[in-house]
């Protein structure tokens, strides 16, 4: 009987490890989720920046008949005139005879410098190129009086002087002139010539005019350069030269008196 009941007691152990556990719900394991790789928005390019671009040196207005009148002067100056002050003195009237400062020449200088009919022309010129139309250039230009006229001049008899000839110079106020001047030249010839410079509303002016002399010496000188024109009228005595300019100053009238010693 205990045989028995111990082999039951056998087969039912027996039974249960052959059956095993019962089977649970298996643990659950969250998986991670896999995150979807973010697409990269495109890059804006910036902009470039564009490299400042060179400008290119203003050109300025230049006469060109103008420039080859007062280059042909320059040019011989520097070439026969040594003495550096002297030099500087007639540049200085040749400058201003032709509506030119030192620094604008230089400028129109530079910018006809590869000219040819210019450069000719000037080059032309230089053949009358002598120390002493040099030395003469601060007293008139070339232009002032032509040769043809000199060789006329030189033919015919010269007249018996009135009266004795000289060079006078005075300043000139009013009209809205500032540092006005005028430099009369009369000669034994009867024949005379004056140049009134100055500034008006700030801009330069030259005004040479050329003209002849009565016995009784009385004057009308007239001449311009440019817009810019006067004529002079007055008369010679007792080492004087006294008289009135008109005409126009960058277009606007003017009248002026003048007493040059």
């Amino acid at each position: 009987m205990k045989r028995t009941l111990k082999m039951l007691l056998l087969g039912v152990v027996a039974a249960g490890l052959m059956t095993g556990c019962p089977k649970g719900e298996e643990a659950k394991t969250d998986e991670p989720k896999q995150e979807e790789p973010k697409q990269e928005e495109p890059k804006q390019e910036e902009p470039k920046e564009e490299e400042p671009k060179e400008e290119e040196p203003e050109k300025v207005e230049v006469d060109e008949a103008m420039y080859i009148k007062a280059g042909y002067e320059v040019t011989c100056v520097r070439a026969k005139v040594e003495d550096t002050e002297t030099q500087k003195g007639i540049l200085t009237e040749v400058y201003a005879r032709y509506g030119f400062t030192e620094e604008s020449f230089a400028a129109a200088e530079k910018q006809l410098a590869e000219t040819p009919s210019v450069q000719e022309a000037i080059k032309t010129k230089m053949e009358a190129c002598t120390p002493e139309a040099a030395a003469g250039f601060k007293e008139a230009g070339a232009e002032d009086k032509p040769a043809e006229e000199e060789k006329k001049e030189e033919k015919t008899e010269k007249k018996k002087p009135a009266f004795k000839g000289g060079k006078f110079a005075g300043t000139v106020t009013g009209g809205g002139v500032t540092e006005g001047k005028i430099d009369v030249t009369i000669k034994d010839d009867m024949t005379g010539y004056a140049k009134f410079s100055g500034k008006r509303e700030g801009k330069k002016f030259n005004i040479p005019m050329k003209g002849s002399v009565g016995k009784d010496g009385k004057f009308t000188f007239t001449g311009g350069r440019g817009a810019n024109k006067g004529t002079a009228t007055g008369v010679v005595k007792s080492g004087t030269a006294n008289g009135r300019i008109k005409g126009s100053i960058h277009q606007k009238a003017f009248s002026v008196t003048f007493n040059a010693k």
